[in-house]
């Protein structure tokens, strides 16, 4: 556009204002409320302050939080001190159980004249646990515990590493587990040893644990639950402290279902089995199964397969536990296959319990499925004259053990072993028939205390082998033992 051309629009624009104010009225602007500015204004400034203080509230809580964090936050969980980061990134529980038992055995003076003139079980007292350490969590997935065992069977010690493991717990709802631990083997070794019905588990269970599980156990493997099933899968190497050069290992497996729990009834069935690869038991090449029976006060051994050389071995089983208001039944059988080596025939043995309790006060076993396992009942409240009595648990078990095989009722040779032991070459095993039953009453004053007394009716049959070095009898002479036994547990935990 040309300067003429914009002159010439200018001048339009202007002649149409003009024209514009000729035809309408002026405008004239509202007179100013001066009142209604000051208090819009006060209120503009009432806003502000509003605004300001919740600003420095959030602050404050955002600060709070912040601090909260890095701070840390000390609570009690059934007596045990707990410590967790206000994040909740971190947290560590401090553990302890002490297991004080004490008892004593009746039996004949003149038992077994032909190899134990005399045999006298010990009476005593010991710390049979006395375990401390922690369990946590940081960064939220992973877990951990560390616990030392300073009590044992017989006799006390400078410590032992029970647990010393780490669990990632970030793929639900598995959890993965390495390090030294107890892998899932049976109901009864599955349950607490703060929460047994009696002082110890049965021989089934500790034999079949004693191949490729128990306590101290260097492991990998993996567990998970849903609401009413459970399964477990470890592979595992030798016990901490184990002797030898070459290293045990095994594969251990356990699964469990619970059938349409409800309040008042919980029916458990499952099953546990072990296959070991290599076999080193006590620093050999060797396998001996063996338990000491089901009291730890005397560490003497009865009935056991002696030493055999072993190329493999196997232990399983089905497991059942059921409660019904306060009754509860559990039972389970295990089956021990040994592959043996040399010229000799592979052994079987096996070995079952079944038990029972009732609780007179009117609880109830806890049923947990994290584990597949039952707990011990909790008191209402704490004991005290004139106000809860705790609560009081009677209980019976019977237990059947059989280590013999290939065994003839008139010939059984030792073959270049002892009377009490067979070589490496001998097909026949008299390791002896154990039949215990044990009575119990349990008290729980509060939920950190138990005491335990039981009494027991063991009776071993178990023959010698047939070897001149018998000093009287001859062959197939009584070595084993008949006797009673009462013994007393104080327990407490945090």
């Amino acid at each position: 556009m040309t300067l003429k051309s914009l002159k010439l629009a200018g001048m339009v624009l202007l002649g149409a204002t003009s024209l514009t104010g000729l035809v309408a009225p002026p405008v004239v602007a509202a007179p100013v409320n001066q009142s209604e500015i000051d208090a819009l204004k006060a209120q503009i400034k009432l806003l502000e302050n509003k605004m300001n203080a919740v600003q420095a509230v959030q602050e404050t809580k955002i600060d709070e939080i912040k601090s909260k964090q890095d701070e840390v936050q000390i609570s009690y969980k059934n007596g045990r001190p707990v410590f967790r980061t206000g994040d909740g990134m971190f947290e560590m529980e401090l553990r302890g159980r002490v297991h004080f038992d004490t008892g004593t055995y009746f039996q004949d003076d003149d038992a077994l004249p032909a190899i134990a003139p005399g045999r006298d079980l010990g009476a005593g007292s010991n710390f049979r646990r006395a375990r401390l350490g922690v369990q946590g969590t940081f960064m939220r997935d992973w877990d951990y515990r560390f616990e030392v065992n300073f009590g044992g069977s017989g006799g006390e010690n400078d410590g032992t590493i029970n647990y010393a493991h780490l669990t990632y717990t970030g793929i639900k709802p598995l959890k993965i587990d390495i390090g030294a631990l107890k892998p899932s083997m049976t109901l009864e070794d599955t349950t607490s040893s703060n929460e047994i019905t009696f002082i110890e588990r049965a021989s089934a269970v500790n034999m079949a644990t004693s191949l490729g599980a128990g306590d101290s156990r260097t492991a990998i493997g993996v567990r998970g639950n849903t609401d009413n099933f459970y399964a477990s899968l470890y592979y595992t190497g030798g016990q901490i402290g184990d002797g030898g050069t070459d290293e045990q290992t095994a594969v251990v497996g356990r699964a469990a279902y619970l059938i349409a729990p409800n309040p008042d009834l919980n029916v458990h069935i499952g099953a546990s089995g072990t296959h070991v690869f290599e076999v080193n038991q006590d620093g050999a090449q060797t396998l001996n199964l063996r338990d000491r029976p089901e009291l730890r006060i005397d560490a003497t051994r009865l009935a056991f397969t002696g030493s055999l050389a072993t190329e493999s071995a196997q232990a399983y089983g089905p497991e059942f536990g059921m409660n019904w208001k306060n009754l509860y039944l559990q039972g389970e059988y295990y089956r021990y296959d040994i592959e043996r080596q040399g010229a000799v025939s592979d052994a079987d043995f096996d070995a079952w319990y079944i038990m029972g309790s009732y609780i007179l006060t009117g609880e109830t076993k806890r049923y947990d499925i994290k584990s597949a396992s039952f707990g011990a009942p909790r008191p209402a409240g704490p004991f005290g004259f004139g106000n809860s009595p705790g609560v009081w648990e009677v209980a019976a078990r019977y237990s059947a053990t059989d280590l013999n095989d290939n065994d003839s009722s008139t010939f059984c040779p030792a073959t270049g072993g002892t009377s009490l032991n067979p070589a490496s070459t001998s097909s026949c095993i008299r390791g002896g028939e154990q039949d215990i039953i044990t009575l119990g009453l349990n008290w729980y004053p509060n939920r950190n205390v138990r005491f335990m007394l039981n009494y027991l009716i063991a009776d071993v049959d178990r023959r010698a082998y047939s070897n001149t070095s018998l000093a009287s009898g001859g062959p197939n002479v009584q070595i084993g033992q008949d006797y009673q036994a009462l013994a007393l547990r104080t327990q407490f935990n945090w």
